[in-house]
């Protein structure tokens, strides 16, 4: 339900007057892959968001659903521990050009897991697949690489990532303002 929650906030945002979004997916380890496509449905309306591949599974590419809203310029916030459907988020509205990604590399998972159910109770959760970003490219091992790399270890004196988008949004809503077009 990640997805509608999103959205209704957005929705919220715009009502009171946001004129773009800073979306933190810092921390944040991801969850099911088909959120992750309704999240990035919501600034993407068409276009691949994630494919899947595996050794004993066809190659599948999942589309944006459509009904994206207008949000304005977006600076996606990530970090080391942003993993699995929040890098392919971070990923899709990075390369599909949505979002300016800020932050520090995050994760790198890629993979994605199946759980089979045993007899007695148990199960077994094995890897079954990699998953690749919007243009084709795996994160496995390299992670999603922010257009602005910035790191704060001292979040005491301020958070300087935050800092750095709420000053990207700030400046294409400037830059749109002044005629000159926003990513």
């Amino acid at each position: 339900g990640a997805r509608g929650e999103l959205r209704s906030e957005i929705e919220d945002l715009q009502e009171r007057g946001a004129e773009g979004i800073v979306f933190d997916l810092r921390g944040n380890g991801g969850g099911l892959l088909e959120e992750a496509v309704l999240v990035t449905s919501i600034f993407q309306d068409e276009g691949p968001v994630v494919t899947i591949e595996g050794r004993k599974r066809d190659e599948e590419t999942f589309n944006a659903t459509g009904d994206a809203l207008d949000t304005g310029p977006v600076a996606v916030l990530v970090d080391g521990d942003t993993a699995s459907a929040s890098e392919i988020t971070s990923a899709a509205l990075q390369e599909n050009d949505l979002a300016t990604v800020i932050g520090t590399t995050t994760y790198g998972k890629g993979v994605f897991q199946e759980v089979i159910e045993l007899d007695g109770g148990g199960a077994l959760d094995i890897t079954v697949g990699e998953y690749l970003t919007a243009d084709g490219s795996s994160i496995l091992g390299t992670g999603v690489v922010p257009d602005e790399k910035v790191a704060d270890d001292d979040l005491e004196d301020g958070d300087d990532v935050l800092d750095a988008g709420l000053r990207e949004v700030a400046s294409q809503i400037e830059r749109e303002g002044q005629g000159g077009g926003g990513s």
